[in-house]
């Protein structure tokens, strides 16, 4: 049976506005004149997002912490630093390792802090050439999209089998087709800021928009990250009307996930900040389409606590998140592990229908014992997973059964 108060879900969908503090996102809402659209998911909470040792935090140690659940000391990469400097598993690798699809999207450049804590581990996050050789050659996403880096570029990328696309045209084209494994690469470093223009290049929305529709394909689900990198920039220069517009920029690409997912079950997205960045006060809203009169305390990051929303399947637990630690958890802990019973029905009244958490390819032997005190399992039947489920049907009385299952994977 499924745990208590845990639905199975299929995709996952984490936002990153990186220096995305409330004063932000309520600077972005006066201009915008109505709240921000992901202001409206159901469940909310505010997240602390210190660093090991209470530090203010970078965004290496608040990402590592995102995305392994680990607090870590600034400037590291998903390594346990404090600690036996072993390599802390990513939710990116967890769910990879149960077969789903995974991708990387960010309007920075792809091997800085955010993406880098997903997809590789490092104990210096400016070890570009590093980060990007785990991205092509260990953890290889299924989607990879920001702008080029040292040991990034268009022909690295291809020689390691990703189809390439660099401006918004080629973006398209990707998006219509069969693309297995695509790297967007947008030009050197940051992309340009929405407020400038982006001339040739993609949005955010439009970046979130493909990764969807490639990474969809894959029949057991997917992973993605999806980072608003330049509210940070912007914020790091006190710099009011870029931080609105990226960060309405931002809210944008996370309305076109909603809509991809309405009316699905099977989708949880999360939007969240990795830290605050500026120390910005809304002073007065001066009406819709015009900049309101703010404070700024600092031009680095503060410890001030960030918000947390979420929407969909198990979203509801986003409530109990108090730290930046809680959310690799929550993401992980929604998925049922494999050889995990993900519901039990009674299709009729002879008849019991069990789901099971499965990888996909693994082969199963299912085995069945009349008692668990003692336990004598004899095999049911061979089955292999074609896609993240397998349902069994089994037959009984008119009582309940009281017999045991259980999905055990075989040796390949």
């Amino acid at each position: 049976m499924t745990r208590a108060g845990a639905a199975p879900v299929r995709n996952v969908i984490l936002f990153v506005g990186d220096g995305m503090g409330l004063g932000q996102i309520e600077a972005a809402r006066c201009y915008a004149g109505e709240t921000l659209f992901f202001e409206s998911f159901p469940f909310r909470s505010l997240i602390d997002t210190a660093a090991a040792g209470g530090w203010i935090t970078d965004s290496a140690a608040s990402g590592t912490a995102l995305a392994t659940g680990y607090k870590v000391n600034n400037g590291v990469v998903s390594l346990a630093i404090p600690g036996d400097e072993q390599e802390l598993e990513t939710v990116l690798e967890y769910f990879q390792g149960w077969g789903k699809a995974s991708g990387l999207v960010t309007t920075s450049y792809l091997t800085d802090a955010t993406p880098a804590v997903f997809g590789a581990h490092a104990a210096y996050r400016f070890d570009s050439e590093m980060i990007a050789w785990q991205y092509l050659n260990r953890t290889r996403p299924e989607v990879l999209m920001g702008g080029e880096a040292a040991g990034l570029s268009l022909a690295v990328a291809e020689s390691a089998g990703y189809h390439v696309v660099t401006d918004r045209l080629s973006l398209v084209a990707a998006q219509t087709g069969t693309v297995a494994r695509l790297c967007g690469l947008f030009g050197a470093g940051y992309l340009p800021y929405e407020y400038d223009g982006l001339g040739e290049r993609p949005s955010l929305a439009e970046m979130t928009a493909c990764a969807l529709s490639v990474l969809s394909r894959d029949p057991d689900g997917f992973f993605l990250m999806v980072e608003g990198g330049l509210i940070d920039i912007a914020c790091h220069g006190n710099d009011l009307a870029r931080c609105v517009a990226e960060t309405l920029a931002f809210d944008r690409a996370v309305e076109t996930c909603a809509a991809w997912a309405h009316g699905r079950d099977d989708t949880l997205i999360l939007v969240v900040a990795d830290h605050e960045t500026g120390g910005l006060s809304v002073v007065r809203d001066a009406g819709p389409g015009l900049l309101p009169e703010v404070s700024w305390s600092t031009t680095g990051h503060t410890a001030a606590p960030i918000a947390l929303f979420g929407w969909g399947a198990n979203a509801e637990w986003v409530e109990g998140a108090s730290d930046n630690t809680h959310v690799a958890g929550l993401m992980r802990r929604r998925v049922p592990l494999p050889g995990e019973a993900v519901s039990i029905t009674r299709t009729s009244v002879d008849r019991l229908q069990a789901v099971w958490a499965a990888l996909s390819g693994t082969v199963y032997r299912i085995e069945q014992s009349a008692a668990l005190r003692p336990a004598a399992w004899q095999t049911r039947e061979i089955v292999t997973a074609v896609t993240s489920r397998v349902t069994l049907e089994h037959v009984v009385g008119t009582e309940p059964s009281c017999g045991f299952f259980r999905m055990v994977p075989m040796a390949p």
